[in-house]
């Protein structure tokens, strides 16, 4: 019987797990906490799960908050552009599921454990847990796995952070329209975010920054919190009172607050994609996928749909391949994954350089026709789709044109077949 040797639990790692398992096939996962662990701690990222990546849930049967306060079901939309700004509001078709990770992976792991899987818990050596194993698929991008998949300059077109993040999780923030979430584009600055969350907490919302460095919040990002929480929270009302006022007007002042001592994740991610595979001392051969493979910028909140994504491939890859998982299977199965995942990165990198004329044209489009509007932020659900739009003026021409003459199917928001993403 095939072994599959899963390093890391986190959502590429563990939906590699449970999906393996629907399969007949025996995986391991290797993870450095337990579950317990997993519900403790900093929130390190606040991922939004779209459409694919919930059906793909309900599949392996560990789709757990169908309610509304898990949901996204709106957007409110706006970029600066000149002295009038571009705004818009859209329908989100299918919501996105928005459920702390706390919460998501601990669930997860517990449902792999309950049905039989095999949970090793501590840090080893990738060699001795190779040995163990028919194909080892290292899924955890911390220091030491990353060395082993080393950048790939040719995918890689950025060697230092474009954003630089203050994301926290507050109560006190007011919603125009319940279960929406504001996107504040603005050039030359970064962006402003506010997202409802359910959060261990309950539900609360995410007020994050995506500073360009040197830009004018970059200053959220070097906030102390925990020294002086009255400060820090005076300094992030000014700076979305500056930046996104309509959003301030929306804050209760006396209610604002982290929702907890140490809710926030500050820092920089530099977007970077490695080798996808790499040959162990011993001859055996280690795959690399979610954070251990791929690190995009959350700008497009991709990263944990395309570590969903990359699972369930590379465990149909697995099932039916049957071995030997040598180099010509890692190469095969990183290039199939790469077929899908290119998009993805070059979206997420697009989206952080200056908006293109195209772009600003789209959301002058959005601003005025809802059809438009809405087939764009459902897109987000489809990043093949949303890349072919974005990725010059011929595509966002023909994506307007779709939009503007085809009746809408319930496969696509504007009435193309839809790709699984």
């Amino acid at each position: 019987m095939t072994s599959v040797g899963i390093v890391g639990a986190g959502i590429s790692g563990l939906q590699l797990a449970l999906r393996l398992q629907q399969l007949g096939v025996h995986a391991t996962v290797h993870s450095g906490q337990d579950i317990d662990q997993l519900k403790a701690g900093r929130p390190r990222n606040f991922p939004a799960r779209f459409g694919p990546t919930q059906r793909r849930e309900r599949q392996l049967g560990v789709f757990d908050w169908d309610f509304a306060d898990a949901r996204v079901e709106h957007w409110a939309v706006t970029m600066r552009a000149g002295e009038s700004p571009l705004a818009f509001t859209a329908d989100l078709t299918p919501p996105s599921s928005v459920v702390d990770f706390r919460l998501y992976l601990p669930h997860l792991l517990a449902a792999f454990v309950d049905r039989g899987g095999d949970l090793v818990i501590g840090e080893r050596p990738i060699d001795d847990i190779a040995a163990h194993h028919d194909l080892v698929v290292v899924a955890n991008g911390s220091a030491s796995m990353r060395r082993l998949f080393p950048a790939d300059p040719a995918r890689s077109p950025h060697t230092t952070p474009q954003r630089v993040l203050c994301s926290g999780l507050y109560f006190g923030i007011d919603e125009a329209v319940p279960h929406s979430l504001d996107l504040h584009f603005l050039p030359g600055a970064g962006e402003i975010f506010r997202i409802p969350f359910y959060s261990p907490a309950g539900r609360a919302d995410v007020l994050a920054f995506e500073a360009i460095p040197g830009g004018p919040l970059e200053a959220a990002a070097h906030l102390d919190a925990d020294a002086d929480p009255g400060a820090f929270h005076r300094a992030v009302l000014h700076l979305v009172a500056e930046h996104a006022p309509a959003l301030r007007e929306r804050v209760d002042t006396k209610e604002f607050t982290l929702i907890a001592p140490g809710e926030l994740a500050q820092g920089g991610i530099t977007p970077v994609v490695r080798q996808g595979w790499a040959r162990l001392d011993d001859g055996r051969y280690a795959l690399a996928i979610g954070d251990a493979w791929i690190t995009n910028d959350p700008l497009t909140a991709q990263g944990a749909n395309l570590g969903s994504h990359s699972a369930f491939e590379l465990a149909e890859l697995i099932a039916t391949g049957g071995g030997p998982f040598d180099e010509r299977f890692c190469r095969t199965a990183s290039d199939r994954l790469w077929d899908h995942a290119r998009h993805v990165v070059d979206w997420s990198n697009a989206f952080l350089a200056e908006p293109p004329p195209h772009l600003t044209e789209l959301f002058q489009h959005a601003a005025q026709d809802k059809r438009v509007a809405d087939a764009f932020v459902s897109d987000f659900n489809d990043p093949v789709a949303m890349w072919e739009t974005l990725s010059g003026p011929e595509g966002t021409a023909s994506f307007l044109a779709r939009v503007r003459t085809e009746v809408p199917s319930h496969g696509s928001p504007h009435g193309v077949p839809g790709h699984d993403s």
